[in-house]
């Protein structure tokens, strides 16, 4: 009886072991089909925002095409477009200044008389021998056509009407160098020389400067040369912020050993008659004018090829990278090239995009 019933204990929590199981079985089928259905039928509790699902957003704006006019700007030397000293070509006295210094000359006036001395008499005499010298030549010749004089006799009468006449001219010349005549309009810088010295050939007589025309001189760098030709206009500005204007007459062909620059000259008007000759100004050259486009700098950047450039949107919506070249950078803007005429350009936003993307192009706010 003791055996028996404990035989019946055991099987009893056996029995209650074997329930408790079942039941949790149960339980976790119910709970995971709950789970599974909620999940197929119920919405999400996170549900993505709208931009999230729209494409990037860029602000652009319309550029067109302007005008670029490019200067290129250097410092140079104003001198006198023409400057003169006036020397003597005989031996000589003063005997008159005809002019006073600072006065201003037209061409061919009498600046500086120097005495004539026996030059007047010399010519005639000069003169006389050629006329004597010139009959000759003509009986000699009636005579060899009658074959009463020789050649040579003939020859010499020629050689003694050259000579005449070569003494007539130098004499004749020797007078005209007594009169010191202006060579062109100017003003007369300086008049070295006293009333009664003496000079002789070479001595400096009356110093001439033309101002109403400058001289301007410059040397150009020569990675900019190329872009230079005679008559492009150029304004000179003096220190005193006076302008004038003019254009380049001379560019040279090859460039100083020392700065490998190459040597410009402009002639400038100078209508009013500034005393700046000798001076320093500032030139600036116009170039040639060409299409170009203007922005902020702040809107350049750089491709992974160390390119400079911008990032246009095109009709698509497609964002590019343009390359460009820089035509002049300041603080307020800068001038580029290579570019369409009419561009849409990213002013912001860029940097979140990649290249060939397609993105929401919105026109920047106008303030």
């Amino acid at each position: 009886m003791a055996f028996l019933s404990s035989l019946i204990k055991i099987r009893s929590s056996h029995f209650s072991l074997a329930l408790a199981l079942l039941l949790a079985a149960l339980l976790v089928i119910w709970l995971l089909s709950g789970s599974v259905y909620s999940l197929a039928t119920d919405e999400p509790e996170f549900t993505p925002s709208l931009q999230e699902t729209e494409r990037p957003v860029v602000e652009i704006q319309q550029l067109q095409a302007s005008a670029y006019h490019p200067r290129i700007q250097v410092q140079g030397q104003l001198e006198p477009y023409r400057q003169s000293t006036l020397t003597s070509r005989i031996n000589s006295q003063v005997e008159t200044w005809h002019v006073s210094q600072g006065q201003a000359v037209k061409k061919g006036d009498l600046i500086i008389s120097l005495d004539q001395e026996d030059r007047q008499a010399q010519l005639q005499r000069a003169e006389a021998d050629l006329r004597v010298a010139e009959a000759n030549l003509r009986a000699t010749e009636r005579l060899k056509n009658q074959n009463l004089s020789s050649e040579t006799a003939l020859l010499n009468q020629q050689a003694l009407v050259a000579s005449a006449r070569a003494e007539r001219d130098r004499v004749s010349m020797e007078l005209q160098h007594t009169q010191i005549l202006a060579p062109f309009d100017g003003f007369i810088e300086s008049l070295p020389i006293e009333v009664g010295n003496s000079v002789r050939p070479g001595d400096a007589l009356a110093s001439l400067a033309d101002t109403r025309t400058l001289k301007l001189t410059a040397h150009i760098p020569q990675q900019k040369v190329s872009q230079l030709s005679e008559g492009l206009s150029t304004e000179a500005r003096l220190l005193d912020g006076a302008q004038l204007t003019g254009e380049i007459s001379f560019v040279a062909n090859v460039a100083d050993s020392a700065t490998r620059s190459y040597r410009i000259e402009a002639q400038i008007n100078n209508p009013q008659l500034h005393r700046v000759a000798g001076a320093s100004a500032s030139i600036s050259i116009l170039l040639p004018s060409q299409t170009a486009h203007r922005f902020s700098p702040a809107l350049l950047t750089l491709d992974s090829k160390g390119q400079t450039g911008v990032y246009l949107v095109n009709d698509a919506e497609i964002m590019q990278f343009r390359p460009v070249s820089i035509l002049s950078l300041d603080t307020d803007g800068v001038w580029v090239s290579g570019l369409p005429s009419e561009i849409t350009l990213i002013t912001q936003g860029a940097g979140f995009v990649s290249e060939g993307e397609q993105v929401r192009a919105v026109p920047v706010e106008s303030n």
